[in-house]
């Protein structure tokens, strides 16, 4: 095992883990669910569970990191997060180094966080990006991370990371980051309406469902990815979750049947796939590249392929850049890519 690399990306609601061999062809890939808002000890109970499930001792391999998770409330703010995470990985894995990327410096692994949180916080984006740059180093290319919560959209040119802006105020300003995912976003924020049996609707403005919610009674979110507590605390069937997606209309689920709401599903993914295709083509208007390759990876990756069919582009998967001798080891690694990516990086740079 002292050959073996593991990549770490530590969110707010997720720890997500890859195991990389000395040729890097990932051996194992793990995802929990990590409620990181209701305190360190959730982080904790992650990262022991990963270490208790592939038997591993702290030392046995090198641990790279990279994070989201310093954005949660439970911090005053990101630098307060970016030690307070640092410090719990540092107590299970002692060896660890922090994925840290600037304007000012290039993109390197540190072992201390302190005097570099701004550089730290938030950065497994650019990793993402960064690892992809280099792997398709004469590839123009846009990269579309669509995760549980958020999207990233990123260009990449001549293993050039081509930002736009650094700090999420920034990406968020520039429609770099959107606050969409596939997972946990209230469909409150798609609104305030949708169209629907022909008609504009207006959405009630209450946390009554998720676009997990939408992606399960279409039947497109694979069960190991729907890792989030639902709207209501119920469970996640079907009945369920059309009874959820019902209260956002205002019906009740026993209005209606079941291609009646399935209709009712695919108004919200249409209106989130509207949403993420004007941000894309809002940052590549801006870039001074325009890609015509796009790369999608992430939990919500099954919506890439229409997405670049819409905006003209050549659609490649991330996990084609991975290696695996299983196929569905390929694909979790896409969905847990930033992990991947920050263990593939140490492997190119050391």
């Amino acid at each position: 095992m002292s050959n073996v690399v593991i990549g770490w990306d530590i969110g707010g609601a997720h720890v997500k883990a890859v195991m990389l061999d000395a040729q890097g062809r990932v051996l194992r890939v793990s995802q929990q669910a990590c409620a990181l808002w209701k305190g360190l000890d959730r982080l904790e109970d992650s990262l022991q569970k990963v270490l208790d499930l592939w038997s591993l001792e702290p030392n046995q391999s090198m641990h790279v990191v990279t994070m989201t998770g310093e954005l949660v409330d439970l911090f005053e703010n990101r630098a307060q997060g970016v030690r307070a995470i640092a410090d719990t990985v540092k107590k299970y894995l002692p060896q660890a180094m922090f994925y840290m990327a600037s304007q000012a410096d290039k993109s390197a692994f540190v072992a201390l966080v302190d005097g570099k949180e701004s550089g730290i916080a938030s950065m497994n984006w650019h990793a993402s990006a960064q690892c992809l740059a280099e792997t398709y180093a004469d590839l123009s290319m846009l990269i579309v991370d669509i995760g549980s919560t958020t999207c990233d959209i990123t260009v990449c040119n001549a293993q050039q990371v081509l930002t736009n802006g650094w700090t999420d105020a920034e990406r968020m300003a520039s429609q770099g980051l959107l606050y969409t995912g596939v997972v946990r976003t209230p469909l409150m924020a798609l609104g305030p309406y949708i169209e629907w049996q022909q008609q504009v609707r207006h959405i009630a403005a209450e946390y009554f469902a998720t676009t997990a919610d939408v992606y399960r009674v279409l039947q497109e979110l694979p069960s190991k990815h729907d890792l989030a507590d639902t709207a209501d605390g119920q469970d996640r069937s079907l009945d369920a979750s059309t009874r959820r997606l019902a209260r956002m209309v205002g019906h009740d689920l026993e209005d209606g049947d079941t291609i009646h709401w399935r209709s009712l599903a695919q108004a919200f993914r249409d209106k989130q796939l509207n949403i993420l295709v004007n941000a894309i083509q809002s940052c590549t208007k801006k870039s001074a590249m325009q890609p015509q390759t796009l790369t999608g990876l992430g939990a919500g990756s099954f919506l890439l392929p229409e997405i670049a069919h819409r905006l003209g582009m050549i659609y490649k998967p991330a996990s084609a850049s991975i290696l695996a001798d299983d196929p569905q080891l390929k694909n979790d690694a896409e969905v847990c890519f930033p992990a991947y990516a920050v263990a593939r990086l140490w492997q190119a740079w050391h």
